[in-house]
């Protein structure tokens, strides 16, 4: 095909205006064939000469630059830079376009001139992690990275007395910096840069304070990402749909099939040499890129006969002895990112509603689908390269067979009772008033000490904590020592506050002590001589309230009365959402939180999957519903539709309608008052004669599962780990909390327990 017709038709229509400017234009058609050339993809190839003219306009009209003799690599450096965000195409552009000129020789690279100061800091910086602490250079790379952004803020070009000068709000400025660009789990990794840093710096002397030691790090709950995997059924699709008849495609299905199969990385796959295919001890090695280990697995006859196609068909001849190559010239090794362009590549082609995910989704494909057909935990730990069994304990949240048999139905249909008159809440037991509700402070920190206490709310909510009930302790306590205008922070003001408070209960008075003490215990690192309060002489918490298990009868009679509420003039379907919530409550064990949160993109109708996102501790699951609860989920979808009510997927699916979307959700207090009015109508009250809490239905969840697998005879301490996966919980420890032992449980462990060992105990029995 002729250059100028192949050029054209990857171009727009206005190719001929723009190959005529001088800038580049006697270098066009190199610059397309050699494109060409690389492993990039037609499209990508489209993408960047579609990007090269605005790249061109640019320069002409922001740098000035007319001719190519004329162009810089500052220049282009430049160019990219304003475009990565804006337009990445054009600055992908840009940086092929640098390359291409370079070997061509068409721009004069610059000399080295003097580093500057901060350079030749953080070349001490490299220096000592690579001899010293014996990191790898990849990991070099990302911490000169970080070093150089922080030097950057400092200022330290223009004056290196800085860095000898750092205070502490300084580096808790450059966090709270970093927070705006990074979420807590990106942010571990400039913090640890940062701390490196500065133990490097305050170990050559350079700072005169372990400035190190006062900067946190946010905590990551175990368990926070939920593992993306496929079904197995769509893995085995995604191969079948690769194209093996050419060279490239019998090589992109030998690497999607090892990793599917074995489970590699990415960065295993492409590191793979012809000698780690040992044919006479059928073994595949496999060198891990995280623990740095060699791992040896099973080579079968299915992945010998791949292999062994690849090599015969595909694989080009070369001294090279990596296993995967390019597929053009240069014959050189492939990049981990070549894995993800691959499946791309695939997914685009396959035709299958898939989202676009890398080689780990395959890994834990892998792992679920090993779960599935039963193998054991520990040796799917093993085939992965795991070290430790807690390490893939996390695939046990995607074993969605597993976890339905946790789901409870529905109850069974049950007659209703007659709801209470209005004034119904003059029966409710009279408690203790004072129950913690949230303090009352002022809207702005008045007292001398609220610019700190404003500094300690941000740097908080900038390692991710959300902080509510915090923030309106602390305004209570500013507002306190506004009032008394106090000027330091002894203990004089902090037993006078901590005395104000001993009308609430000792577990809320606890609480709110310790989120002081921490506030000043932060302060207290800055200001060495500023009090700290210790903890033993705060008031003991109290035991908590224990729960008022609601049995499957009870909760199908306040279903069933549940329908009985009238409906509102704002939302026709009260009593279907309240049903369908307290349903979703005792049969899932959400939390109320978690239910109010719920929005209708978080439920799956095909695979009947209800999706939580970014609950306590930030974590999220899956949640497999029982068919019952699929269908009052999907009826209650369908009446919305028929009335009219918002059924986007990102619409609540609490729906009140007393607020606009977003804000349209139910509250916890509206909540919570509606539940009230029910169990006192329904009789479902405790000794005392107060109504359940909502939490209590996740213990009734709890137990009632547990109950449900004794009377199946099925080994319920095998169980245990999918219950704690279902409710979110790291093991199954988390979960004895709410596991109550009931005579309904009590009378089915003793049955069989006789029914396993009762012959033993009988006349004339032998132990």
């Amino acid at each position: 095909m002729n250059k100028l017709l192949l050029i054209d038709q990857l171009f727009p229509q206005n190719y001929a205006r723009y190959s005529s400017l001088p800038i580049f234009g006697s270098f066009v058609e190199g610059f397309a064939q050699w494109l060409q050339t690389l492993t990039y993809s037609r499209q990508t190839v489209q993408r960047m000469l579609q990007g090269l003219p605005a790249m061109v306009l640019w320069l002409r009209r922001r740098r000035r630059v007319a001719c190519i003799a004329e162009v810089t690599p500052e220049v282009l450096t430049a160019a990219a830079a304003h475009f990565r965000r804006r337009q990445p195409g054009v600055s992908q552009a840009g940086n092929a376009l640098h390359r291409f000129l370079r070997q061509r020789q068409a721009i004069a690279e610059p000399k080295p001139g003097r580093r500057s100061p901060s350079q030749k800091e953080v070349e001490r910086f490299a220096a000592y992690l690579r001899e010293v602490r014996g990191l790898a250079e990849k990991t070099v790379r990302k911490h000169r990275l970080h070093a150089t952004r922080f030097l950057e803020f400092l200022g330290f070009n223009r004056s290196r007395s800085r860095l000898r000068q750092l205070r502490r709000d300084q580096t808790e400025r450059f966090v709270r910096c970093l927070a705006r660009r990074h979420n807590h789990l990106s942010m571990i990794e400039a913090l640890v840069t940062l701390r490196a840093f500065l133990r490097f710096e305050f170990s050559r002397g350079v700072l005169s304070r372990p400035l190190h030691e006062q900067i946190d790090t946010p905590r990551v709950y175990p368990g926070e990402r939920l593992p993306r995997a496929l079904a197995w059924e769509r893995v085995q699709a995604l191969l079948r749909s690769v194209d093996q008849t050419k060279p490239n495609g019998l090589r992109d299905f030998t690497m999607l099939y090892l990793a599917a199969v074995y489970g590699l990385r990415g960065g295993e796959l492409v590191q793979l040499r012809l000698e780690d295919i040992q044919w006479r001890n059928r073994l595949l090695q496999v060198h891990q890129t995280q623990t740095k280990q060699v791992l040896q697995l099973p080579l079968t006859d299915e992945a010998g006969q791949v292999l062994a196609r690849y090599l015969r068909e595909a694989r080009p001849s070369t001294e090279r002895r990596e296993l995967f190559l390019h597929a053009r010239a240069p014959r050189g090794p492939l990049h981990s990112s070549a894995v993800t362009e691959m499946l791309k590549r695939q997914l685009q082609r396959s035709g299958l509603k898939l989202e676009s995910f890398g080689a780990h989704a395959l890994r834990h494909s892998l792992a679920v689908h090993l779960l599935r057909r039963g193998v054991s935990v520990k040796c799917i730990g093993d085939t992965l390269g795991h070290r430790d069994v807690s390490s893939t304990a996390p695939y046990l949240r995607l074993n969605l067979d597993d976890l339905r048999g946790v789901a409870l139905p529905a109850p069974k249909p049950a007659p209703a009772v007659r709801l209470l008159e209005p004034d119904w809440r003059s029966r409710l037991p009279r408690v203790r008033i004072q129950t913690g509700a949230r303090p009352a402070g002022p809207s702005r920190f008045g007292s001398a000490f609220g610019p700190a206490i404003k500094q300690y709310l941000d740097r908080g909510r900038a390692f991710g904590l959300k902080w509510v009930m915090e923030e309106h302790t602390l305004r209570a306590w500013d507002a306190f020592l506004e009032r008394q205008q106090a000027r330091a922070l002894n203990r004089k003001w902090f037993c006078l506050w901590a005395k104000s408070l001993f009308p609430l209960k000792p577990t809320v008075r606890h609480r709110r002590l310790c989120c002081v003490r921490s506030f000043l215990v932060h302060y207290a690192r800055e200001h060495p001589r500023s009090f700290v309060p210790d903890v033993a002489d705060f008031p003991k918490t109290l035991p908590p309230r224990p729960p008022r298990l609601v049995s499957a009868a009870e909760m199908a009679r306040l279903l069933a009365t549940a329908a009985r509420l009238e409906r509102s003039n704002d939302n026709p379907l009260r009593s279907q959402t309240i049903q369908l919530g307290l349903l979703l409550l005792f049969c899932c064990g959400l939390r109320s939180g978690e239910l109010l949160r719920l929005q209708l993109r978080h439920y799956d109708p095909a695979e009947r999957l209800l999706r939580i996102e970014m609950s306590k501790f930030n974590k999220s699951r899956l949640l497999p519903l029982a068919r019952s609860v699929a269908q009052a989920l999907q009826r209650y979808i369908e009446q919305r539709r028929r009335h009219g009510i918002p059924n986007k997927p990102e619409s609540v699916l609490m729906w009140s309608g007393y607020c606009p979307e977003p804000k349209a959700a139910y509250t916890s207090t509206g909540l919570t008052t509606t539940w009230k009015h029910l169990c006192l109508s329904a009789g479902v009250i405790d000794e005392r004669g107060r109504p359940p809490r909502l939490h209590d239905l996740r213990h009734s969840f709890a137990v009632e599962a547990l109950h449900r697998w004794y009377q199946q005879g099925v080994n319920a301490q095998s169980r245990l780990p999918h219950l704690a996966a279902y409710l979110g919980h790291v093991n199954a420890s988390s979960s004895h909390y709410y596991l109550k032992l009931t005579p309904a449980l009590r009378s089915a462990a003793s049955q069989r327990f006789h029914r396993a060992f009762g012959h033993l105990t009988q006349t004339g029995g032998t132990v």
